[in-house]
């Protein structure tokens, strides 16, 4: 054992090519072939379903592994990795030995330089560093690391723990971040948000070249809601520059959500006319204003209803998403910079919608209100992350944490409903019970992953369907959603949960002036009553993620993808909607 004892720096994950060692020392073939082969046969494990992560020259290991073998690992972090060893005295001293002069092959097990050459699927590393470390700044290098990766636009979530080490210590306190972390990737369920954005290169190409339009104004196509209750009028509007602060966009898709038919028969308290509608939208940025450096013109995003400053109370606050940055205009249908709207018509001005504004063929948005993704992603499909299926995920994984083997209810079939089914199955719930009024909705949430269908109008007259569902499960179920809008509905969804701990959330928006009601005993006997926006996703961190989610076939998108039509058709979309005919309609410019 003493031959492999260098002293301090003693144990690179790598195979030895020198006389000396290559015989015993195979430190990569042990963690890529021999452990994976023993862990296969031993436990039942999905090989297919790999993470990896370790610390100080486990960090090394685990990033060069994961970098040397693109794609095989769905997730990659680190504590205090040596980043850097080819310019380390540890690497300087051991890789000769191990591998000889060849300074070539020396790369091939340094973090920094696989990332140079990284030419695989997008990667997001995660990586805890002690400011506090006696080895940070000659043989660490998280500086390096951090440099590439801005280079490179490669996800990288450095976080520098003020006054800790390089103990066991450190890695116990982080330990159950970093167990999240994997397992949100490993499971396809996210419950993991990080701490700050990535760098402004990530998911960015480098070009960035400024558009003949940028500081212009630009004439384009828009549906404009003049009053409610009445069609949208397909007419040209002009769109101004961004201002101070803001982005904007050549939406290139947009989706249809209820929200926005709910404004528009002018239930909502919020809403104002005249308006653009719309908020389930992607695009690509064509300008950005002042101080915005986080975007450039190129970029793919996704706007978000839900904005993101990562600065206020409620962003700095675990598993808050309400984020009160821009919220006081764009409840107004105002910008923050100067408190007007950005389009006119005829030389009056358009009201703003939700901060997004998505039924125009360009916009402007507050740069705290767009998430930046990754550009493989197809954006007629990702635009739907903007709101509805994103929120029905949200709704089990984070507001309600479902568990493995709950019981659940789910109120309302649309993509919300199915979307909330979806999230169930990831869950593992044993029993999802699914209610609508609809025989055809019914059969669609049995092939998302329903186990129960029940329809309210085929229940014995004088039995309730809260009734009917508590007698289904013996006292109630674990967990229900309404994903209606009905005050009614939601009264029975919280009273089909089970006394003592049920929890109900509310995920559909009741119409302006609506009350809930209850009698207090049912509040009083243990059940929990909740809401959720946007399910609970930090906007700008998380949907990249969701994205990521999509792309590697964790969650479904297409399947909610009922009809494909032009933009100018978005009256007869909105048809198909009142009509149930559809889940969710895009429409392209």
């Amino acid at each position: 054992p003493k031959t492999y004892d260098f002293g301090q720096g003693a144990g690179f994950y790598l195979n030895a090519t020198t006389d000396k060692y290559r015989k015993h020392y195979n430190m990569l073939d042990y963690i890529t072939k021999e452990l994976p082969a023993i862990s296969k046969d031993l436990l039942p494990i999905d090989p297919t379903k790999a993470g990896i992560f370790g610390h100080s020259m486990g960090g090394h290991g685990a990033l060069t592994i994961a970098l040397k073998n693109p794609g095989t690992y769905k997730s990659v972090s680190a504590f205090a990795p040596i980043c850097n060893p080819t310019d380390a005295p540890w690497g300087k001293k051991a890789f000769p030995l191990y591998l000889g002069d060849d300074e070539v092959a020396w790369k091939e097990h340094d973090t920094v330089e696989l990332l140079k050459k990284y030419e695989g699927p997008p990667v997001r590393l995660l990586v805890d560093q002690g400011t506090s470390d006696n080895f940070l700044k000659e043989q660490l290098k998280p500086e390096a690391l951090k440099a590439v990766c801005e280079e490179k636009g490669v996800v990288l979530n450095l976080r520098m723990r003020e006054g800790h080490d390089h103990s066991y210590f450190f890695i116990s306190t982080y330990i159950k971040d970093h167990l999240q972390f994997h397992a949100s990737q490993l499971t396809g369920m996210l419950r993991w948000c990080p701490d700050s954005l990535p760098s402004a290169s990530a998911y960015s190409d480098g070009s960035g070249k400024a558009n003949d339009t940028a500081g212009k104004e630009i004439t384009c196509l828009a549906a404009v809601a003049f009053e409610p209750k009445k069609p949208l009028a397909l007419v040209n509007v002009q769109v101004g520059p961004p201002q101070k602060g803001e982005v904007r966009i050549k939406h290139v898709a947009v989706a249809l959500c209820h929200t926005d038919a709910y404004t528009l028969e002018g239930s909502d308290p919020e809403g104002l006319f005249p308006c653009i509608l719309g908020h389930e939208a992607s695009g690509i940025v064509e300008s950005v204003g002042e101080g915005v450096t986080e975007f450039q013109p190129g970029d793919h995003v996704v706007p978000c209803y839900q904005a993101y400053c990562g600065d206020c109370k409620f962003c700095k606050r675990p598993d808050i998403n309400l984020c009160t940055s821009v919220r006081n205009f764009t409840g107004k249908g105002v910008m923050a910079g100067d408190g007007k709207p950005r389009f006119t018509y005829e030389g009056k001005p358009i009201y703003h919608f939700m901060g997004t504004s998505s039924f125009s063929e360009y916009g402007v948005v507050h740069k705290e209100s767009i998430a930046k993704v990754r550009k493989d992603a197809p954006l007629d499909k990702i635009c739907l992350l903007g709101c509805g299926i994103s929120t029905g995920w949200g709704a089990v994984w984070n507001t309600a944490q479902v568990e493995r083997r709950a019981t659940a209810a789910v109120f309302g079939m649309g993509a919300v409903g199915l979307s909330v089914i979806e999230g169930l199955v990831k869950a593992g719930a044993s029993k999802i019970i699914a209610v609508d009024l609809l025989p055809n909705k019914l059969e669609l949430a049995r092939t998302w992953g329903a186990t129960d269908l029940v329809n309210p109008k085929d229940l014995p007259e004088g039995t309730t369907v809260q009734a009917h569902i508590v007698s289904m499960t013996e006292w109630g179920v674990d967990y229900s959603f309404d994903c209606t809008g009905n005050v009614q509905v939601m009264r029975s969804a919280l009273e089909c949960s089970a006394r003592g701990w049920g929890t109900s959330v509310v995920i559909g928006v009741a119409a302006s002036g609506q009350e809930i009601a209850t009698r207090p005993f049912q509040l009083v006997t243990g059940r929990t009553w909740k809401g959720t926006a946007f399910g609970g996703w930090k906007s700008k961190p998380q949907v990249p993620m969701l994205v990521d989610m999509y792309m590697a076939g964790e969650v479904k998108i297409d399947e909610y993808i009922t009809h494909n039509m032009d933009f100018k058709q978005i009256n007869e979309a909105f048809e198909l909607l009142h009509k149930g005919e559809c889940l969710r309609c895009v429409l392209k410019f």
